[in-house]
């Protein structure tokens, strides 16, 4: 009998990576879509996403990407088994906080990452203050930060903060990427706070601004008493398309230089006690190494580990279900390029990305997150879906230079 593992997030080739990361251990996979309304009306958005013609999903659900109340429901009437348990592997923030925060109503039917199996738990860890604290502990490096909280349309700005700053929230799943901004002076930040102010109650971090030289990340799995880490990833070009912090193209490469890091990365984890996938980012700046965040889950750019043989949800997926993983590979003994194919079209559609760039990053690069030989449907998808792109982007082209056309010399 095939282990049933639900993977569930908002973007399709984090997805589509944790898809064909278990499938390689023989699982039957469930693709869960958070997904939004469609334009008009109140019906769920089911148009089949990219990952979803992948050969390896069994089955696609769809849950309203806000709805956590909905999700579960959706897990507890939709993917038990009487059989056995099934493994859910969240993919977002959003997902790993509500399977954490409800956990007394899933731990009967299903297996999944935790802390101690206390609910609530992970979501305490992606406070990014206390991330810091824990950071600070083991003797990592980490940039000053201050908390401003935002309360009924109102807040206070610490005195302590200098600029230029870097705003972000405080927990990623209560503001996602909107509030990541650099603030040269109080004006800027007090912007920022403004339109946190008009959205609810929310906590800003406002971290001392660094000029980054390098930007790395790296990807492990922990069942709680051993940490793998089996390699680094190097930013080489951070996508400007929408998605602040994912990778467009990167090197994933050994631990050969970083042992000592790595040795606290592990202790780090550990000291938490989480048993899951996990993502810390950091970057150098002035030939000093800082700590940046932890990600309780598997990052956006983790099929490039997984195409190095080190397959991170595989060993997820095992030690849930009481496997040895003694004789999987562990660590990555060489490097190679990769390319995030969604990232780089999103750059290229919204104007940041050349056509001949695009093509020569997607045909330079030595690992492919879209394309795959062994299962050819998202790739077939995804150039449809290119294709689209390519004629919407030629109108916008023509009625810009049209409408450009029309207007009277002195208004230009």
């Amino acid at each position: 009998m095939k282990q049933k593992v639900i993977v569930i997030g908002h973007g399709y080739t984090s997805r589509l990576a944790v898809v064909r990361s278990v499938a390689q251990i023989g699982c039957e996979v469930t693709l869960v879509v958070m997904t939004g309304y469609r334009r008009f009306g109140k019906k769920l958005n089911t148009c089949k996403p990219i990952d979803g013609y992948s050969k390896y999903v069994s089955r696609i659900l769809y849950c309203n990407m806000k709805d956590g109340e909905g999700l579960v429901k959706l897990l507890l009437n939709k993917c038990t088994d009487p059989n056995q348990k099934v493994v859910i592997i969240p993919d977002s923030d959003f997902s790993a906080a509500v399977i954490d925060r409800y956990q007394e109503q899933l731990r009967s039917h299903f297996l999944y990452p935790h802390i101690h199996h206390t609910p609530g738990a992970i979501v305490a860890c992606m406070d990014k203050i206390r991330q810091k604290e824990l950071a600070r502990q083991v003797g990592l490096n980490v940039a000053g930060a201050s908390v401003v909280e935002v309360t009924n349309h109102q807040y206070s700005i610490p005195s302590t903060i200098s600029y230029p700053c870097f705003t972000k929230p405080l927990a990623t799943i209560e503001g996602g990427k909107r509030f990541l901004h650099r603030c040269d002076n109080e004006s800027e930040l007090r912007s920022v706070l403004d339109i946190a102010s008009c959205i609810g109650n929310l906590k800003i971090l406002v971290e001392d601004y660094k000029i980054i030289d390098t930007e790395y990340a790296v990807l492990g799995f922990s069942d709680g008493n051993e940490v793998v880490i089996p390699g680094i990833l190097q930013i080489i070009i951070m996508s400007h398309g929408g998605h602040f912090g994912v990778a467009s193209q990167g090197m994933v490469m050994p631990v050969t230089g970083f042992e000592e890091l790595i040795a606290k990365f592990k202790q780090f984890i550990l000291q938490i006690g989480y048993v899951g996938l996990f993502d810390i980012d950091f970057y150098e700046c002035g030939n000093i190494l800082y700590f940046g965040e932890l990600n309780l889950r598997f990052g956006g750019s983790g099929y490039a580990v997984t195409k190095m043989g080190v397959n991170l949800p595989g060993m997820f997926v095992k030690t849930l279900c009481g496997e040895s993983i003694a004789d999987m590979q562990k660590t990555i003994t060489s490097s190679a390029t990769y390319v995030n194919e969604r990232m780089c079209m999103d750059d290229w559609y919204k104007g940041y990305m050349p056509t001949n760039k695009y093509n020569k990053i997607i045909s330079s690069s030595d690992i492919r997150f879209v394309a795959d030989v062994e299962d050819e449907g998202p790739q077939f998808a995804f150039n449809k879906e290119f294709r689209l792109l390519w004629i919407k982007r030629l109108v916008k082209k023509c009625l810009k230079k049209c409408l450009k056309g029309q207007m009277p010399n002195n208004s230009i």
